[in-house]
């Protein structure tokens, strides 16, 4: 009885490292590929654009904290490009006019990954988000980190967006219909 019960705590304690170890990665990965948007990166505009780390319901606290831990590691710059990361929920976010990318917590009711999703392709504004299967709502993209690091593409939602990257995203991606 013991061992399974100290199994199942390490099993969770585990699981949870898992998951702050995927958050962190896509903390480091993630503003790279906003700066292979090419839509920003062509604008002559030098302000700062706004990362939206975008929660659902009572996330904000995870969503703070990934905004936090972006803007510890780029200090408000990647490549050529000035961002600031920001939690944003998802009904503030369509309100918003000045976000730039757009980064989805995981376990977002798939109701507003679809809200999200047409947002995003209306505004041209790619939205990248936590879990892969979050890529069939309409989601642009996703990172999955499994024996290697993969960044997944909706190649359906990338047309419909009219979305435009650096060649060098296009030759790492994998593209799903």
């Amino acid at each position: 009885m013991m061992r399974a019960v100290l199994l199942l705590l390490f099993s969770t304690i585990l699981a949870f490292a898992g998951d702050s170890f995927i958050t962190k990665a896509h903390a480091r990965i993630v503003p790279k590929i906003m700066a292979l948007d090419t839509s920003l990166t062509s604008k002559s505009d030098p302000s700062k654009k706004n990362f939206a780390v975008v929660y659902d319901s009572n996330q904000k606290s995870e969503a703070q904290s990934i905004a936090d831990e972006i803007n510890k590691i780029y200090n408000g710059k990647v490549a050529a490009l000035y961002f600031s990361a920001i939690p944003v929920s998802a009904n503030e976010l369509f309100e918003r006019k000045d976000i730039a990318f757009v980064y989805v917590v995981h376990n977002c009711n798939p109701k507003i990954l679809e809200k999200i999703a047409a947002w995003s392709i209306e505004n041209t504004v790619p939205a990248f988000s936590y879990d892969v299967a979050d890529l069939e709502y309409g989601i642009l993209g996703s990172i999955a980190i499994e024996r290697s690091t993969i960044i997944y593409v909706n190649k359906k939602t990338l047309k419909k967006g009219k979305f435009h990257f650096d060649e060098t995203l296009y030759h790492i991606a994998r593209f799903i219909e």
